[in-house]
């Protein structure tokens, strides 16, 4: 790493104010951080755009798997790349790793924008272009969580975490509303169209951006691959069992984005702009756990255990009475408790997963925990064509119950023993 690529300079450092909001005074990760937010709300406008498109042009008979198979192809390159990932992000500087995938992801949108607007496009063809740009934010992310500490003082990971885990739930919020509401208004080529220029804008502040290299992060002997990182993770036994439960407990929280396009259309027969809201709705949960998770008290186990049983809890009502503002409230809380639990255990792997492991880690992470989401999408795609979304929603409280329940009772030996990780 040369001083040209980093700036030679520590912009950790810049400025030691802390009174400030991190915004205000760390300008290059505020930069990182919109890149993040546009990023991230092209990506999520066009899936949710597609998705509204699709239950239009398929019968209902057929909406489960036409979903299933869409949010598949978005959750499959974390999964099928994570080694290729992890090298990447490894072996390559932050920035010009975080600067080509959104690039890459332009051209995309832009193509099949080109293609919307000069012709009828085929359903097949949206699926390839949903994967690629997956494959893109799935580099995207990872490698953002991987230069946090590049771009922060150690005092501020925990706010720098919180932004970054914010921006699911902001661009939740905003993608799931302004994808919903421009398919009805431009149409889909409008819907890509913006989302190459968000692309581009992401990779403009990304250039315009600083990181500082921690030292040992080039080490590649150190950084290892994806089955050293799991046998790193035998020293620290509570965060392997974490992420087992959380990557359990995914596959029947993830299946909630597609429960939800059912819900709206089979049982509510709403328009677009409801399941905007609904969607909206759990992402402005999540951001409010988010940003109160951090002040939580206990053991990060108990946290986790009570917030998925929580999520959980919340599906009940909507299973059992079909009514719109109940379920917005509902989603809320069990947004808030995804939100919680994320802010609370990035921030613990933050510290304790060693600095040159990190880009292994956190490939492996996202891959593990994304693992069970396109089996989820397809499982409960298939099973939405046979069952209420009603159904849907009271599966996914059942399902929880023993994850929480195991991750608790592993929490307290945890606890018991004093070792927090």
């Amino acid at each position: 790493m040369n001083a040209a690529e980093t700036g030679g300079c520590d912009t950790r450092a810049e400025v030691p104010d802390r009174r400030r909001p991190l915004l205000i005074r760390n300008h290059h990760f505020a930069r990182v951080w919109g890149a993040q937010l546009l990023s991230q709300s092209a990506t999520r406008m066009y899936q949710m755009a597609v998705m509204w498109w699709l239950l239009g042009q398929v019968t209902a008979g057929e909406r489960g798997l036409a979903s299933g198979a869409l949010l598949a192809c978005a959750a499959l390159p974390p999964v099928l790349c994570a080694p290729l990932i992890a090298r990447a992000i490894a072996r390559h500087p932050s920035r010009g790793v975080l600067r080509a995938s959104v690039s890459a992801a332009a051209v995309l949108a832009a193509a099949i924008a080109a293609y919307a607007a000069s012709a009828d496009v085929q359903m097949l063809a949206v699926y390839p272009v949903m994967l690629g740009l997956a494959a893109c934010q799935a580099l995207f992310d990872p490698c953002l969580s991987k230069s946090v500490p590049e771009l922060v003082d150690d005092a501020d990971i925990e706010d720098a975490t919180a932004f970054e885990q914010s921006t699911f739930s902001l661009v939740g919020m905003a993608g799931a509303l302004l994808g919903a509401a421009l398919v009805e208004l431009v149409g889909l080529a409008g819907v890509a169209a913006a989302g190459a220029l968000a692309y581009l804008g992401a990779a403009l502040l990304v250039t315009r951006a600083r990181f500082t290299p921690l030292p040992g992060a080039e080490d590649e002997e150190a950084q290892g691959g994806l089955s050293r990182t799991w046998r790193m993770l035998a020293d620290l036994p509570f965060i392997r069992l974490a992420l087992i439960c959380f990557a359990a407990a995914n596959f029947f929280i993830n299946a909630t984005f597609l429960v939800l396009p059912l819900y709206t259309k089979n049982v509510l027969d709403g328009p677009a702009l409801t399941l905007g809201l609904l969607e909206g709705s759990l992402w402005l949960g999540m951001l409010l756990g988010i940003f109160t998770g951090g002040r939580l008290p206990g053991h990060p186990g108990h946290i986790g255990a009570a917030c998925i049983a929580l999520f959980g809890a919340a599906l009940v009502l909507p299973g059992l009475v079909a009514d719109r503002e109940l379920f917005v409230v509902c989603l809320v809380v069990a947004g808030w408790a995804v939100g919680a639990t994320n802010v609370v255990f990035v921030a613990l792997f933050q510290r304790s997963v060693p600095a040159a492991a990190r880009p292994a880690f956190f490939a492996a992470m996202l891959a593990l925990l994304g693992a069970s989401f396109p089996l989820a999408a397809l499982v409960f795609g298939l099973i939405g064509d046979v069952v209420s979304a009603r159904t849907l929603c009271l599966t996914q409280a059942v399902g929880l119950l023993p994850v929480a329940a195991l991750l608790f009772a592993r929490a307290r030996s945890s606890a018991r023993s004093g070792d927090a990780c």
